[in-house]
């Protein structure tokens, strides 16, 4: 009796559990920018996910380990690392949607985020309808 109730539960559990608890978690871990320039961790942050730069690799040509193109000019000599670049990601329809900070141009973008191949993640920032998506291997 008691095993057939055990065996009853374990075959409920993925219906009382959907998969999109899985997906929803699938996107924590640590990432580098598409250029290999800075590692960028992405992790719980409140109710939502966050991703934050941990890390300069190397330096871009020409650039700096500021934060000089930021629209704000009072935090444009704020270092890249510690910089959140992901913010407010929640799950919503099948991806995780939320704003990306680009310190290349300094603007916030609506973001798009979506596990990828090979443990990568797939970052698409949007203004209006125009979008770009770039993927950003695993560590």
């Amino acid at each position: 009796m008691i095993r057939t109730f055990l065996t009853a539960a374990a075959l409920a559990l993925p219906l009382a559990f959907p998969a999109t608890a899985a997906a929803q978690t699938a996107i924590d871990g640590t990432y580098t920018d598409q250029g290999g320039y800075v590692e960028i961790r992405v992790a719980p942050c409140g109710n939502a996910r966050c991703g934050t730069i941990t890390r300069i690799i190397r330096n871009k040509p020409g650039e700096t380990n500021r934060d000089r193109h930021n629209d704000d000019p009072a935090l444009r000599d704020r270092p890249i690392t510690g910089i959140r670049v992901l913010s407010n990601l929640r799950w919503d329809d099948g991806a995780w949607r939320g704003q990306v900070y680009n310190p290349e141009d300094g603007g916030t973008y609506r973001a798009v985020v979506r596990p990828g191949r090979n443990g990568a993640l797939s970052v698409q920032g949007c203004v209006t309808v125009l979008c770009r998506t770039v993927t950003w291997p695993a560590r």
